[in-house]
């Protein structure tokens, strides 16, 4: 996954307003053979209907918005990003119940220090596998 360096540190931001809360957002670019090129991102309501600390849910009408958006710019929604408030930046049982295959996740850990690191679904083996960040 490859990504700029401007739209990693929006991400970061949107985190770090959210918190205590966790955020979520859209990663739009292209796949060119199996890497993924972010071109942007797409920043979302969390509309997780409990506690907002420890879920997230992207709004599905800015999803759907996004989809129409990036397919009118030769793109494609390519993935998520979303936010862990203290916690490691590895996906949860609940992340791993609702991740669409193909999908790149980037779990943004909020502490002291933001630490991040991307996942992507093995449809077959039903788990994560960690995905290369190149920051560019």
């Amino acid at each position: 996954m490859k990504i700029r360096n401007e739209d990693l540190k929006k991400i970061i931001n949107h985190c770090l307003e959210a918190s205590p809360e966790e955020c979520c957002g859209l990663l739009i670019g292209k796949k060119i053979l199996d890497e993924v090129i972010i071109e942007r991102v797409k920043i979302t309501k969390n509309i997780y209907p409990y506690d907002k600390r420890v879920g997230y849910v992207v709004d599905p009408l800015e999803h759907l918005e996004a989809e129409k958006e990036a397919e009118k710019e030769g793109m494609e929604v390519v993935g998520v990003y979303h936010s862990h408030i203290g916690l490691q930046p590895s996906p949860s049982m609940r992340d791993l119940e609702q991740a669409i295959p193909g999908y790149i996740y980037l779990i943004i850990s909020i502490s002291y220090t933001p630490t991040l690191r991307a996942w992507i679904l093995d449809e077959e083996k039903k788990k994560f596998k960690e995905e290369k960040i190149e920051i560019i």
